[in-house]
């Protein structure tokens, strides 16, 4: 069975989702209870929880494990709350559907259209016209409308705002409200494969530490997130082992070019790319002679050792690449 893709990190910084079965209620009169053991996990695992909303078929979380123990966190928050409900409304079977999603934030420059966002959902949902009006959510927090708990941190969102803490408050507020007149577009559709949200670079130093762990076959996601070489990576590769330039590479009509035949074989199996990019970038190859080449390639390795440790020396050469450089990344 496929397992989703789980990062737990020290002073993690996450947006977290948790729906119900089928777009189900999760929430009848339960809500009191579960914000209850949202405080007891909460403060057990140390968490830094920047904004929260529970709605009746999910919930919301932004916030930072200082310790690495968000799945375990998680685990207690929805079992304890699933086994509850269960009891109470007399039902069984699975309460959420599947696991929590997770979304790893890069830094806090985000916070501000998070915690919107979230605090936006009830107005979305049409629930209430105003989001102060909705008592499960953080944003009376926010206000100063009710005592906060302690583990909600609505001071460091913002602090990003204004220094003093009145300013801070009308800036937020008129920001939210901004949100009323103008529904933005959820933060989150910028978050590349549904897992990672931050910067390019951020993203590929993570996307390179996926491709040096143990490829686990049950996670399929992992496959899906991990590094790949870019093209540019593939020619710079092939041109070295076969001491030619890159320009060689794309150079068309030329029989016995086994550089740009390798080049165009790795591109093809080592990278996301589309037959279409491919043939452009190796010198405006049309889609069916990418094709013809690489199954040319692939046909070849059975019977010429020298061509098949060629290809599989370049594939490892590659793949060393990005390890050199993520723990390069990770140094820095």
């Amino acid at each position: 069975m496929a397992r989703p893709l789980r990062i737990d990190i020290e002073n993690g910084l996450y947006h977290v989702t948790s729906r119900g079965w089928e777009r189900r209620a999760i929430a009848r009169d339960d809500r009191q209870r579960w914000l209850e053991l949202l405080d007891r996990v909460a403060t057990r695992c140390g968490w830094q929880v920047f904004a929260w909303a529970l709605m009746r078929n999910h919930h919301h979380l932004y916030l930072r494990t200082p310790q690495p123990n968000l799945s375990a966190g998680m685990h207690d928050l929805n079992s304890g709350y699933a086994s509850g409900f269960n009891r109470r409304w007399q039902r069984c079977g699975s309460l959420f559907q599947g696991r929590f999603k997770a979304v790893l934030v890069e830094d806090q420059s985000h916070a501000v259209e998070l915690s919107r966002y979230i605090h936006l959902n009830p107005v979305r949902a049409s629930v209430v016209e105003r989001p102060e009006e909705y008592v499960w959510s953080s944003y009376q927090d926010y206000l100063g409308m009710r005592q906060a708990p302690a583990w909600l941190d609505w001071e460091t969102v913002l602090g990003e705002l204004a220094k003093s803490l009145s300013r801070a408050r009308l800036a937020y507020r008129r920001f939210v409200e901004a949100g009323l007149a103008n529904p933005p577009q959820s933060p989150l559709k910028a978050a590349v494969g549904g897992m990672f949200l931050g910067s390019a670079a951020w993203i590929d130093r993570w996307r390179r530490r996926l491709a040096a762990e143990p490829l686990r076959e049950d996670v399929p996601a992992q496959r899906r997130l991990a590094w790949r070489p870019a093209l540019e990576d593939i020619a710079t590769v092939v041109a070295e082992a076969f001491a030619v330039e890159t320009a060689e590479l794309c150079v068309s009509g030329r029989h016995g070019n086994d550089a740009r035949s390798a080049a165009i074989y790795l591109a093809r199996q080592a990278t996301d790319e589309a037959v279409g990019a491919i043939g452009a970038y190796f010198g405006g190859v049309s889609t069916a002679a990418v094709s013809k080449t690489v199954a040319r390639a692939e046909s070849r390795r059975p019977t010429d050792s020298a061509w098949d440790r060629r290809l599989t020396q370049l594939s490892e050469r590659l793949e060393r690449s990005g390890e050199v450089q993520h723990k390069l990344n990770v140094k820095t």
